[in-house]
């Protein structure tokens, strides 16, 4: 099983998020779950890029990319459109945690 008690963020409120929202994951029977680890494709877990999204999974048959982002930081956008260019045939969920 890979680890996904990694942070991804120094906000215990993000990371408390990150935690709740793999345990709905695993629920759901999502698989391959990664946690700040480099970009890979749904289709053969392909390394694509060398950023790391917060979260990453598969689910029926499609590859999820997630980001945290804080109300006022504004990064989130920019790892999105990283993610997406990386990625194109992938779902990206950017959430905003205070």
């Amino acid at each position: 099983m890979r680890r996904v008690d990694r942070p991804i963020s120094s906000s215990p409120s993000q990371n408390a998020q990150l935690q709740a929202d793999i345990q709905y994951l695993r629920g759901i029977g999502a698989e391959n779950i990664r946690v700040n680890q480099q970009q890979v494709v749904w289709r053969d877990s392909q390394r694509v890029g060398t950023n790391r999204p917060d979260l990453q999974f598969d689910y029926k048959g499609r590859r999820y990319h997630v980001e945290y982002d804080t109300p006022n930081s504004g990064r989130g956008p920019g790892h999105q459109s990283r993610i997406t260019s990386n990625d194109s045939d992938a779902e990206i969920i950017l959430l905003i945690v205070p």
